[in-house]
């Protein structure tokens, strides 16, 4: 056996890898101590072990469950990216996935870090976001950056950038709903025009999307109701959807949940909804075809 020495300050010692994977010890080697305390007390000990049971029902093995589940921050990732709300059996088998608003990439990265697509599209346009997230994935082959806009079809619009880059959009936002947010953010510092591809283009050389993750700020409705080909290989949709409208011209939750039914999914899942207090404004709903939601068994 050999042996572990050694303590860093403030860090617990790193246990053996290779008997850690024995035996489905915990490797505490990146927690602080504590971090470490709090995971160990009773209301620690529960939630630990409620992200343990978590991964493995995402189909994660045991001894993978036990040493990840340890670390709440990682679990809040997985939370974030909405991935703990699609089904097992397509989780278990990623080919192409597709993150349209890529962003800063952070569902890239945490579909990655836990499960092992084939192939991810990763979707930006903000200026602001296409660099960094290059830089981000430019050491993954599995990862392909495309700089445009996701939308109803091809060609160039005129994109609008919000101070906070995440809620940049291809259209304007409302003046009233300002307030429903953070001081500033929802404030248009420019425009800029971009390249738009349509969902069908985007995927055409794809066999099968496994998820297609849209959060791409009320343009959601031109890029589904345009797409046939790219929809009928298309397993799993994750989609931010509002309650309250933040764009000019955007759509709402009833209008995206008909749609999507007569495109042939139904809901799955949905997350709980966002607010600031005042009333309901978003969350994430999880769509998947109904031939594979019809297929699937009741939990519990």
């Amino acid at each position: 056996m050999t042996k572990c020495t050694g303590v860093q300050t403030g860090l617990i010692p790193k246990l053996c890898s290779d008997e850690a994977e024995k035996t489905g010890l915990l490797d505490f080697s990146d927690m602080a101590l504590k971090d470490l305390v709090k995971a160990v007390m009773p209301h620690g000990i529960c939630e630990y072990s409620v992200r343990r049971h978590d991964y493995m029902r995402l189909g994660i093995d045991r001894y993978q469950a036990s040493r990840i589940a340890i670390s709440s921050r990682r679990y809040q990732t997985l939370c974030d990216a909405r991935l703990n709300l699609v089904p097992t059996p397509i989780l278990s088998a990623l080919r192409t996935c597709v993150d349209a608003g890529a962003n800063a990439g952070n569902w890239t990265q945490a579909l990655l870090d836990l499960f092992r697509p084939e192939r991810v599209i990763a979707v930006e346009c903000e200026p602001r976001m296409v660099g960094p997230l290059q830089a981000r994935f430019g050491a993954f082959p599995c990862v392909a950056i495309v700089d445009a806009a996701l939308a109803e079809g091809e060609g160039t619009a005129r994109f609008n950038q919000l101070r906070h880059p995440a809620g940049s959009s291809l259209l304007k936002p409302r003046a009233d709903v300002v307030k429903q947010f953070a001081a500033n953010s929802w404030d248009v510092i420019g425009t800029v025009d971009v390249r738009k591809i349509s969902y069908d283009q985007l995927v055409g050389g794809e066999d099968e999307i496994s998820i297609l993750k849209l959060d791409i700020q009320g343009a959601e409705m031109g890029v589904l109701s345009n797409s046939q080909e790219g929809l009928r290989k298309t397993k799993c949709i994750i989609m931010e959807v509002t309650f309250t409208s933040h764009y000019e011209d955007d759509s709402g939750f009833p209008e995206l949940h008909q749609l999507m039914a007569s495109k042939g999914f139904g809901l799955y899942q949905l997350s709980a909804p966002y607010h600031r207090g005042v009333r309901v404004l978003y969350a994430d709903a999880v769509y998947v075809r109904e031939d594979i939601l019809n297929g699937l068994a009741p939990e519990g």
